[in-house]
C-alpha cells in the first residue's frame, strides 16, 4: 500500500525506523558472533553465564538474536517506512486497528522487555557491560513502546479500509 502517508512521516516514527535499523545490525552481528563461536568466547563471554540456564551453549540464543534482534526488527522498520498492507497481515491488523508494522513494533518493544525478563531470571544481574546492556536494552524497550504508543504514530499507521 503506497498512500499519501508516507510522505508525512512522524518524527517519532522516523527515530523507531532508525532504532530498528540499529538493532537489526547489531542483532545479526551478535548472532553472527554467538552461532559462530557457540562457547561465547568470540565475544568475551564465559560458557559460566549459562550455569542456570535451559542451554548448554550460546547457539538457541544466537538464534533469537538472529531473529528477534535481527530479522524482526528489519521486518517492522519496512513495514513502519512502507505502510505495506498484505492480505495476509490482515488478521492482525483488523484485531488491532493499527498496520502490522505498528503491531510488530510493539511486539518488539515487548520482546526485549521480555528477553530481559528471562535473562534475569536464569542468568542474574549482569555486572561490568552485561548489566549496562541489561540496562541499555531494558530503556530501549520502554523507548520503542513509548515512541510506538504516540498518537502520532498510531495515527499513522491507523488502519484504513
Amino acid at each position: 500500500m503506497n498512500d499519501s502517508k508516507t510522505g508525512h512521516r512522524p518524527a517519532a516514527l522516523k527515530v523507531l525506523v532508525a532504532l530498528e535499523g540499529v538493532f537489526a545490525i547489531v542483532g545479526f552481528m551478535s548472532g553472527y558472533g554467538l552461532l559462530s563461536s557457540p562457547s561465547g568466547e568470540g565475544l568475551g563471554l564465559s560458557i559460566d553465564l549459562l550455569d542456570n540456564a535451559p542451554v548448554s551453549d550460546y547457539t538457541l540464543v544466537g538464534l533469537f538474536f538472529v531473529a528477534f534482534y535481527g530479522i524482526l526488527p528489519s521486518m517492522t522498520a519496512y513495514g513502519l517506512w512502507t505502510r505495506r498492507r498484505w492480505r495476509w497481515t490482515d488478521a492482525v491488523n483488523k484485531w488491532t486497528g493499527q498496520l502490522w508494522g505498528w503491531t510488530a513494533t510493539a511486539a518488539l518493544g515487548i520482546i526485549m522487555l521480555l528477553w530481559i525478563v528471562v535473562e534475569l531470571i536464569f542468568v542474574g544481574a549482569l555486572s561490568g557491560i552485561g548489566g549496562a546492556l541489561q540496562i541499555v536494552i531494558t530503556v530501549l524497550g520502554v523507548v520503542v513502546l513509548g515512541l510506538v504508543t504516540r498518537p502520532s504514530v498510531r495515527s499513522h499507521m491507523r488502519l484504513e479500509d
